[in-house]
């Protein structure tokens, strides 16, 4: 016997932060062909200030009447019911609270470590003309992999001679 299979085109996905919904989201996006629309890119400005009710509710409506979409996220209350009368499918990702806050602490933490890494590794031209620069290149050891970090620290020894050359 077959089951008749509905047509998905509204996807409405809601739940606490930390839960995988954008994660679900863009996966859904991919295998359905539909467009992925984040509630909090209009309900939040940098910074994390809220952005207008009045305008974010607008731009939550406005991607409801259309007829096909992925709408991750909550928005103001009274959009909310409107999109989940209009949504075909409604997804709403209940995991146990430690669940989300684990998760969501560990996407925080890896978020800023990123962006500071990435900011760092944009710097390196900059950086390294910091630290070379006139004399200081003499002073200077330039470690550019784990065997050479531990092949240096086998070579510093309590009161060394410091005008011996460095490993690089």
């Amino acid at each position: 016997m077959f089951r008749a299979l509905r047509v998905i085109r509204r996807i409405a996905v809601i739940g606490n932060g930390g839960g995988g919904k954008s994660t679900l989201c863009r996966a859904l996006g991919d295998r359905l062909g539909l467009r992925v629309r984040e509630v909090d890119a209009v309900q939040w400005l940098p910074g994390w200030r809220r952005a207008s009710l009045d305008e974010t509710a607008r731009t939550l409506e406005a991607w409801a009447a259309e007829d096909s979409w992925i709408i991750d996220g909550f928005g103001p209350w009274p959009v909310i019911d409107r999109r989940m009368e209009r949504a075909d499918t409604i997804v709403y990702i209940d995991l146990p609270f430690r669940t989300h806050l684990w998760w969501a602490a560990k996407r925080q933490v890896a978020s800023r470590l990123f962006r500071t890494l990435r900011r760092v590794n944009a710097l390196r031209p900059q950086i390294f003309e910091v630290v070379s620069r006139n004399d200081r290149s003499a002073k200077l050891v330039h470690l550019r992999s784990p065997a050479a970090i531990a092949r240096w620290l086998t070579e510093v020894t309590a009161g060394a001679d410091r005008t011996a050359q460095p490993a690089r």
